[in-house]
């Protein structure tokens, strides 16, 4: 047994309602449950050495903060460092900019109107003098300048509105992050449906090739099965990788199954057989490098075996 301590760093705001779950990295089983200290730091006493996963959750949040893979060492105390981006947390308020003093717009505005109010009462043929035409003229000039100086009070050049554009900004950064997160989610969901599903026609193969899973023949399919699984976490790069060179090792087994029951004419048409040949096949093809496009082959696997068969 080994002591484990964790230090959670770049949210000491939110240290107080962080929930840590160490697992078991392939059965995904919960082996402890801690609380960190108000300082970011988890103490975890007296955990076997090996590997582990941990994932860091707040209640706010629907997916855990950071999910990692972990080493106990077997001597000594073992010291994590984990840095949480901040950016998780961010919910700025929309800048509060103060209002625009429109007061010597309008004083302007009132002052032209006293003006030219007098040089409203001209009659027909009264000639209009030099000093009467250069008031109008100036407070034609002085109405302008008020007008100019409004638009740039109550909205900048071009209509922007700086604090908006931040909120949005951030609201976009926040979203975009969520999407990526449910698209991780999502898309190791589907690795273990697909995993279990490969598992399920490997198992129905050696069923009907009257194979024991438990017999060395029977481990040599279902160990690849068990790499898959503990790679469901990785990159989609990874994951493809791994799921190609697993498609070629099965196709390779399953041929020589079936050489060797080829005395079986019913063997290669059974539809266990069949069905684990169209998985193969598919898995070959399986060179996505993002989460989207890893699920939109995800999909098109349903499609061409369908989304239920697994069974309990």
């Amino acid at each position: 047994m080994q002591d484990l301590t964790l230090n959670i760093l770049g949210v000491p705001f939110a240290n107080r309602d962080l929930s840590v779950d160490v697992l078991d990295p392939v059965s995904q089983n919960v082996v402890r449950t801690v609380t960190p200290f108000l300082d970011g730091t988890v103490r975890i006493p007296k955990i076997d050495a090996g590997s582990y996963e941990i994932a860091i959750r707040h209640p706010n949040l629907a997916l855990p903060i950071i999910r990692r893979p972990i080493r106990v060492l077997p001597i000594g105390p073992t010291n994590i460092s984990v840095v949480i981006d901040p950016s998780k947390f961010r919910n700025t308020p929309i800048e509060d900019i103060p209002d625009a003093n429109l007061a010597p717009v309008q004083e302007l505005a009132q002052s032209v109107a006293e003006t030219v109010l007098p040089l409203s009462n001209k009659l027909p043929g009264e000639a209009i003098l030099s000093q009467d035409w250069n008031a109008m003229a100036g407070a034609i000039r002085d109405l302008a300048g008020a007008l100019g100086q409004l638009t740039q009070l109550v909205s900048p050049v071009g209509h922007n509105h700086p604090e908006l554009e931040k909120k949005f900004d951030e609201v976009s950064g926040n979203f975009n992050q969520l999407i990526n997160s449910v698209s991780a989610s999502l898309t190791e969901l589907q690795r273990q449906f697909q995993t279990q599903r490969i598992r399920q026609q490997i198992s129905d193969v050696l069923d009907t090739a009257a194979i024991d899973p438990a017999s060395p023949k029977g481990l040599e399919f279902t160990d690849l099965v068990k790499h898959l699984e503990t790679n469901v976490t990785a990159s989609p790069t990874i994951f493809g990788r791994e799921v190609r060179n697993t498609a070629v090792q099965l196709s390779t087994k399953l041929e020589a199954l079936m050489d060797e029951r080829a005395a079986d004419p019913n063997f290669a048409t059974a539809d266990s057989v069949k069905g684990l040949s169209t998985s193969i096949d598919l898995a070959k093809q399986q060179r996505t490098t993002t989460y989207g496009a890893e699920l939109e082959h995800q999909r098109k696997v349903d499609r061409s075996i369908g989304g239920a068969v697994l069974t309990r």
